[in-house]
């Protein structure tokens, strides 16, 4: 232990303090005291050192000269050792109010911090609570927020207690802090008052919007589906002119409101995704087949292509990704007057690509910097009127909450392309995508049509499938193609003839091998020479029907074309075994319940009308209840949620044998929606309704109904 005496010695030296014999050397020649500023800014060294110094035999002990008198800045008890006292000093340079108690609660040593707080002299003796803190005894188990009346008034301290052995009177102490955070509780409380009542300004605004956008949407309602009804009574020409008129502004203006909707859900942070298992390239067709009219309307092509190993099912929002492709392609369709839209899906890595090229105007540099800002729009008057310049903006927002992107690449006169990038989450298990190319591998194609985005999509989907596939643009360019194939030896299975080629009398080489089919727009149905075929095909191509076709399954109707012109398909009057179906129709607006009514009456069904709640529950409740209900999500004297058990279990308390409930909602709130259904509602469906749709879910219930009987 001399060696540690020793470096104790040579550490005292070092910084400037006097070793054992010069301090006694020191204390026989002068009575004057030790520097106290000096051995102040050396307190937490010298409670190091002391500490040293008391692990060697051969240290100075406690009562050496050189601690002849206690710092002024403590008041302690006279046993106290260093390592409490280097506790007090080291929080006093922190301006941190500390103090030293025994186990049984009574204050031991104090800093000069905790004094200045208390205002009080002696300490020594006393516990905590005499001093006005509300700390027990005990050394707390965790650090918790006390609050003080001091003399500018209550302060809230972070008081954190540690229990330690003394390492030489072994004697259980409590080591206190206590950190002022009155200001930052202060702010604290502030920021959190201010959130609540933003949560609250906020709510209150998604009310008061989801109010608006269901009184809009229901006056939408019935201008769209009495517009529809409408035009498919004896009209002029001039007269449909003016339906259609109607019909475009009215879907104008539910977009508006849609968009209006999804951007303030965006902005105010409450958007969130709903994936599940989905089919994306059936996807893919229904948004091209909801916007083809418009292109049609343009003359301007619009196609898809759906590559082989691309996932059949996929885990995304569906509703979320429509409203993507909806916004990106029809967007492309607006701005395209001549030549048309190609829309390609591939798998790139990991990665799901969907590109919209278009033959449109382009955009500058300019332009394509600022496309993705909100309101922002480009093109002539006639484009801007079109829209709100939300739709791609929106786009980009829900494709970030999807993982991916969406960018552009366009020149000046030249077109553009809009790239739809997302992660590809497989929903499926197999080798789906291998099956696909082998769906037409022993059909030989001939194609005779202009080149276009409609000619491309179907090579493409045809070469996918594992067929072969010439295009011929004219009719000189098919004989050659006949004729060459005949010469080797090999023929084409299928001719398929675009109803916009010309001069088909001039087709001179032998075709009476090929089934001859028609492809051909709704629009243009009904002046195409029939007889000449063998089957048709309807613009856009969907694969399946394209499969079918190929394949000799399907030949096609003239009815079903037919419905494909008017929007309408052919449909089967609404009937059960002994009659029209009976359905109660809740609805407290006269338009929508008029329009509604009119849809079901002409498909053959009985509609008995109530206009409020207690009307509602009182005719599905009693005997010979209807077929099925349907019920405006918002009816007078109540909520719907309240009287969905009593409706959806009304016979015996069995939910088998209760009327499914479809419910006609403008709320765009999921969680509406899930409420709805989990109270017992078999379907929600958003206004403005469709009519085909609604005669569509309406066949799916009443089929569901009587599987549940049966079972």
């Amino acid at each position: 232990m001399r060696d540690l005496a020793d470096l104790h010695d040579q550490l005292r030296k070092a910084f400037g303090q006097f070793t054992r014999a010069e301090a006694e050397e020191h204390a026989s020649q002068s009575a004057d005291p030790v520097d106290l500023v000096s051995r102040s800014t050396q307190s937490v060294l010298s409670a190091f050192l002391s500490r040293v110094g008391a692990m060697s035999r051969f240290a100075v002990p406690e009562e050496d000269e050189t601690r002849s008198s206690p710092d002024p800045q403590v008041i302690a008890s006279a046993s106290l050792s260093a390592a409490p006292r280097a506790f007090l000093e080291s929080n006093d340079l922190l301006s941190t109010p500390a103090v030293v108690r025994a186990a049984h609660g009574q204050v031991m040593a104090v800093n000069r911090a905790f004094r200045n707080l208390t205002g009080s002299a002696i300490l020594d003796g006393q516990t905590l609570e005499d001093l006005g803190f509300s700390v027990p005894p005990a050394p707390l188990p965790q650090p918790r927020d006390i609050e003080f009346s001091a003399g500018d008034g209550v302060r809230v301290l972070a008081w954190q207690d540690v229990l330690v052995r003394d390492a030489i009177s072994r004697d259980l102490l409590i080591l206190s802090s206590a950190r002022d955070v009155t200001e930052e509780r202060r702010l604290a409380h502030e920021r959190e008052e201010a959130r609540l009542q933003a949560e609250a300004a906020s709510a209150a605004k998604t009310r008061q919007l989801a109010t608006v956008v269901h009184e809009l949407r229901t006056p939408l309602n019935g201008i769209l589906g009495m517009s529809q009804l409408l035009n498919q009574t004896s009209l002029t020409l001039e007269q449909r002119n003016y339906i259609g008129g109607i019909r475009q502004a009215g879907s104008a203006l539910a977009q508006l409101v849609d968009d209006l909707l999804d951007y303030s859900t965006l902005e105010a942070g409450r958007f969130r995704l709903n994936s599940r298992a989905e089919n994306l390239r059936q996807l893919l067709e229904s948004v091209v087949e909801m916007l083809a009219p418009r292109a049609h309307e343009k003359r301007i092509e619009i196609g898809a292509t759906v590559a082989y190993d691309v996932p059949a099912l996929m885990d995304f929002d569906p509703a979320r990704l429509r409203q993507v492709l909806f916004n990106v392609i029809g967007n492309a369709v607006k701005f395209t007057q001549v030549g048309g839209v190609l829309i390609r899906a591939s798998l790139e890595q990991s990665d799901i690509v969907i590109t919209v090229t278009d033959t449109g105007p382009g955009m500058t540099v300019q332009e394509q910097q600022r496309i993705f800002g909100e309101f922002e729009q480009v093109g002539g008057a006639m484009e801007r009127s079109g829209g709100t310049g939300l739709g791609l903006s929106i786009s980009v927002r829900i494709l970030q909450e999807f993982g991916g992107s969406l960018s552009v690449a366009s020149e000046k006169g030249k077109g553009t392309t809009f790239a739809i990038r997302f992660p590809a989450l497989s929903a499926e298990a197999g080798n789906e995508g291998t099956d696909r190319m082998l769906l037409l591998r022993s059909s030989r194609v001939l194609l005779l049509a202009p080149a276009g985005p409609v000619a491309t999509a179907t090579i493409s989907t045809i070469e996918t499938l594992g067929g072969r596939c010439r295009h011929a643009r004219t009719v000189e360019e098919a004989n050659r193609a006949i004729e060459q194939l005949q010469r080797q030896g090999i023929t084409f299975t299928d001719m398929v003839v675009d109803h916009r080629v010309d001069d088909l009398d001039r087709l001179t080489a032998d075709v009476s091998p090929l089934r001859r089919i028609l492809l051909v727009s709704p629009e243009d149905r009904s002046t195409q020479p029939w007889d000449a075929y063998d089957a048709w095909l309807i613009r856009p191509l969907r694969e399946q029907s394209l499969v079918d076709v190929l394949r000799g399954r399907l030949g096609g109707s003239a009815s079903q074309a037919m419905a494909r012109i008017t929007g309408t398909a052919p449909q089967e009057p609404l009937e059960r075994r002994d009659g029209g179906l009976s359905i109660l129709l809740a609805e407290d607006d006269p338009v929508s319940a008029m329009m509604v009514g009119a849809i079901l009456r002409k498909a053959g069904c009985t509609v008995h009308h109530v206009s409020d709640l207690a009307a509602l529950q009182r005719a599905a409740t009693a005997d010979g209840h209807p077929d099925l209900i349907i019920s405006d999500i918002h009816m007078p004297d109540g909520d719907l949620a309240d009287v969905l058990p009593l409706i959806s279990k009304m016979d015996g308390g069995s939910e088998a044998s209760g009327a499914p409930l479809l419910v006609l909602s403008g709320e765009t709130d999921v969680g509406v929606q899930e409420r709805m259904l989990a109270g017992g509602a078999r379907r929600v469906l958003q206004k403005p309704v469709d009519p085909q749709q609604l005669l569509d879910e309406v066949r799916s219930l009443i089929a569901s109904a009587r599987d549940r009987r049966v079972s």
